[in-house]
């Protein structure tokens, strides 16, 4: 009997051993309550709780870090601030009640919020819980906020059900005071186009739509030779090509639409519109220009050639010797309009007129 009641106690003892080692291994949390004695000195001791800022307020102590701490890490910051004024303070710190663990879910979702922290919640499950994305969430870039120690770490995770990737978010377990934020998906625009800047994907599709979205490319701009980059990769396309324009938009991407160098645009009514390399030899004169660009179409207008150099617009004949050898520089804009449509003559109109209302008269 009496060794039955030697083994419950040393079980018991054990287990009460081991409690106090977890509790003294435990970090204290913003919303825990904390019962600070300082033996000998009833008025000094106190029962807080950890403010959201993870400090305390105790008397003579002032204002003291608890966040990030053990209970025994505390008790002795707590006796080296009482050194002053108490000599060979004895301080112990119980932590009477745990704040409720909770996640931060923030950004592009239903409902963003706090939520409560249920043990193996992942960042599928938990943003399953804020009512699931918005429209235009990005879900390839989904970002953890984690404070560790004294600092706070960043963890990327992607929205995909890909098992193998340690970044998944159906298997990217949440700590308490987690935050977990979902930003907008959103592409950046720049160089060359009326209204750079950053936007939102949204309902956009292709390249084409987000140019569009820019306001179009400047005159100067040179979309023959635009950039784009998704993550690390840089690529150089053409945007004049309308295949190239329809490609799909990205979230994260960023489009560069350089300015030109030593490249003309011909436009209007010439068989192949676009960007031509102006060299000398090439491209030197409007007629080489017009010849580039496969000559000029039945509806050119010749004699009304605009060239848009900078802020200014020239007329130019090219019906003209002058005119055929007016000298183009690498940025010019050359616009070949179309011939008016015929129109009739007003005293055209007017007999016609005349006319019909001498039958009706009759």
């Amino acid at each position: 009997m009496w060794s039955r009641v030697c083994l419950l106690l040393s079980g018991l003892f054990l287990l009460l051993l081991h409690t106090a080692e977890g509790a003294e291994h435990y970090r204290i949390s913003p919303g825990d309550t904390l019962e600070v004695a300082v033996w000998g000195y009833e008025d000094l001791s106190r029962t807080v709780i950890v403010r959201p800022d993870g400090n305390i307020s105790l008397p003579v102590v002032g204002e003291l870090r608890a966040q990030g701490t053990t209970p025994g890490e505390l008790a002795q910051r707590i006796a080296e601030s009482l050194s002053r004024w108490v000599k060979g303070a004895r301080v112990s710190v119980i932590v009477k009640s745990f704040a409720q663990h909770q996640v931060f879910i923030l950004g592009a979702v239903a409902r963003p919020g706090v939520y409560p922290l249920q043990p193996g919640l992942t960042v599928a499950e938990a943003i399953a819980l804020a009512g699931g994305f918005t429209a235009n969430a990005d879900r390839d870039h989904l970002t953890v906020l984690r404070r560790q120690g004294a600092q706070d770490v960043k963890f990327s995770v992607r929205f995909t059900d890909n098992l193998s990737r340690e970044d998944s978010a159906v298997r990217f377990v949440l700590q308490p005071g987690d935050n977990l934020i979902v930003s907008e998906a959103t592409f950046t625009i720049t160089g060359a186009v009326a209204r750079p800047g950053v936007y939102p994907v949204g309902t956009l599709r292709n390249l084409e739509e987000a140019l569009a979205t820019a306001g179009g490319t400047l005159t100067f701009g040179d979309p023959s030779r635009a950039e784009v980059q998704v993550g690390e990769v840089v690529e150089v396309v053409d945007l004049l090509d309308a295949s190239v324009r329809q490609r799909p938009l990205q979230a994260g991407m960023t489009v560069r639409v350089p300015e030109r160098q030593n490249t003309l645009f011909i436009i209007g009514e010439v068989a192949r519109a676009g960007a031509y390399g102006w060299q000398k030899g090439r491209c030197e004169t409007l007629m080489d220009a017009l010849t580039a660009a496969g000559g000029p179409t039945r509806e050119a207008r010749l004699e009304r050639v605009v060239v848009n150099r900078g802020n200014q617009f020239l007329q130019v004949n090219a019906t003209t010797p002058q005119g055929a050898r007016f000298p183009l520089l690498p940025t010019d804009v050359v616009i070949v309009p179309s011939r008016p449509r015929p129109s009739y003559e007003w005293t055209a109109i007017l007999g016609t007129l005349l006319a019909t209302y001498s039958v009706i008269r009759r």
